[in-house]
């Protein structure tokens, strides 16, 4: 009788998780073969079998199976063994300077051989994904283990690209379940970027005490990377067209041509000297504006990126609230003055209700908004300005990323004298206090750029100021990035892939330090608080 050793049993094992199809008889056929013939030992040695040496034994769809996971096995074993060595190695003195080393996984081919469980989906989930419903948040954690689970036998840390794709192909199959989608059905993004998160967030923790498997990249310390990070982006990126339908057309308009559209240009000039702002309002001007989109779209994106005071002397009606959602319209198809109005009444008194009904919740900055919320007088704007200054207390980003209070006296040449206004946008609120403001401006590049006609509500301003960074390809500021995407997302309904901030440093929101920033698909903050926002909703309203 043959008995196995202990590294015979070992590539037996191997080989049933690639081919569990095989029976046991043919089974013991192909570890004799490896082990007597071949000349296998371990099961490293598995790396050096070929194609020739299985193809009498096997289909050549099993061979070609087994040569992909031998090498992913190897791979694994060799990870280990160098791991070990690096936990055990001495620790360098802290007063010298050692080099940085890392260890990077090759490309991720057992992705290809990877099968989903989905045979340890919960009954729950079943249930669910048959009625293409949401999935419930235990099932669907007790799923993510699992997948996790079968993940870490052929990579034991994979990484968030590798997670990425396995919560594509799990997204693809049972999209409404697993699927990132806002209360009007839209997709978030991709579509699957919680899962990816939650695959990865899972790995992490299984990970948490195995040194082998968390080797990191070290922190960047070159002060030269950093330096690169703040010059002045002198091209054209991603970030620029970030949801736009149509951010630079390449076709003029029927009976068009460069000289019409300049001597129709020209015309808009004169039509603003001769009118003021308040010409905006003809609709000879909507009509020339929007004759002239091309025109437009060529300077603003022309390279490199013009001040904004050029695009004001060129096209001064994109400076009025009416020439520029009108443009952000065009741009993006969204009417943004309605979408916001609406929000004031519906969205936004959601927002409050959610951390009005949960005060206890919240941290003492939270708190003590709503507390001043509470005693200041009802107004028009008040729902709507309490819901933003409350989601950024929530994201832990500083009121002054985003609004300046000034006097409700002040104009435009006294703001520009008496304050430094920063370059990136700000939306100046003149009143006593931020809840309490009833007029507003909005500055970019140290200048304030648009003021909001008196009678004109918080939604309105919110529109201009918004509207400014789609027009005008301003990114986010980073100190201000997930209230942004959270307005974008949730009140405007723009959801592509990728973010609007492309700044590579951050500032922590616990420390306060300088900390290399990630750049993600959907701001996690963002997409947990929409998450809590509906779970809390359902909750309550049953």
């Amino acid at each position: 009788m043959f008995f196995l050793t202990l590294d015979t049993e070992l590539i037996q094992q191997e080989i049933t998780k690639i081919l569990p199809e095989l029976d046991i008889p043919k089974l013991n056929v192909v570890v004799n073969h490896l082990c007597f013939v071949v000349g296998v030992e371990r099961t490293q040695d598995l790396a050096l079998v070929e194609l020739t040496d299985l193809q009498d034994i096997l289909l050549p769809i099993q061979c070609r199976k087994l040569m992909m996971a031998f090498k992913q096995i190897a791979l694994r074993d060799q990870v280990d063994e160098t791991s070990l060595e690096i936990t055990f190695t001495s620790l360098p003195s802290p007063d010298l300077e050692q080099p940085s080393t890392s260890y990077t996984p090759s490309n991720s081919y057992w992705l290809s051989m990877f099968q989903i469980p989905w045979n340890h989906m919960p009954a729950a989930l079943l249930h669910a994904a048959s009625n293409k419903e949401k999935a419930p948040l235990g099932p669907r954690r007790e799923f993510i283990r699992a997948v996790v689970a079968a993940i870490r036998e052929f990579c034991p840390n994979p990484s968030l690209a590798d997670c990425g794709e396995v919560a594509r192909n799990i997204f693809s199959k049972f999209p409404l379940t697993f699927g990132d989608f806002t209360e009007e059905g839209e997709q978030l993004g991709k579509g699957y970027s919680s899962l990816q998160r939650q695959l990865r967030t899972r790995v992490e923790h299984v990970n948490r005490d195995n040194v082998a498997h968390r080797i990191r990249q070290p922190k960047r310390t070159n002060k030269a990377d950093e330096e690169q990070d703040n010059i002045v982006k002198k091209v054209r990126c991603k970030v620029d067209s970030y949801g736009c339908i149509n951010w630079q057309p390449t076709s003029m308009p029927d009976g068009e041509t460069s000289e019409s559209l300049e001597i129709k240009r020209q015309t808009l000039l004169e039509m603003f000297q001769s009118g003021g702002p308040r010409s905006c309002e003809l609709s000879d001007v909507d009509k020339l504006m929007k004759e002239t989109y091309i025109a437009q779209r060529k300077m603003i994106n022309s390279c490199p990126p013009p001040a904004i005071s050029d695009i004001a002397l060129e096209w001064p009606y994109l400076f009025s609230k009416r020439g520029l959602c009108n443009h952000f319209e065009t741009l993006t198809g969204v009417d943004i003055s309605s979408c916001l109005s609406e929000c004031q009444n519906g969205k936004c008194i959601r927002i409050v209700n959610y951390f009005q009904k949960q005060t206890l919740k919240w941290n003492a900055e939270v708190q003590a908004l709503l507390r001043e919320i509470e005693a200041t007088p009802a107004s028009t704007d008040k729902t709507a300005i309490s819901a933003i200054l409350l989601t950024m207390k929530h994201f832990k980003e500083k009121e002054n990323s985003l609004f300046i209070l000034v006097d409700k006296t002040s104009t435009q040449m006294s703001v520009e004298n008496e304050l430094r206004l920063p370059v990136t946008p700000r939306l100046i609120m003149l009143g006593d206090s931020l809840l309490t403001s009833s007029k507003w401006m909005v500055s970019i590049e140290g200048k304030v750029t648009h003021c909001i006609d008196e009678q004109l509500d918080f939604s309105a301003a919110l529109s201009v100021f918004f509207s400014v960074f789609y027009v005008f390809n301003i990114e986010y500021q980073e100190s201000a990035s997930a209230t942004l995407e959270l307005i974008q997302r949730f009140l405007v309904r723009i959801n592509p892939e990728g973010t609007k901030c492309a700044s590579k440093a951050g500032t922590s929101r616990k420390t306060g330090s300088s900390v290399k920033r990630k750049i993600q698909n959907i701001n996690p903050h963002v997409h947990t608080f929409l998450q809590r926002l509906t779970e809390f909703e359902w909750k309550t309203g049953n």
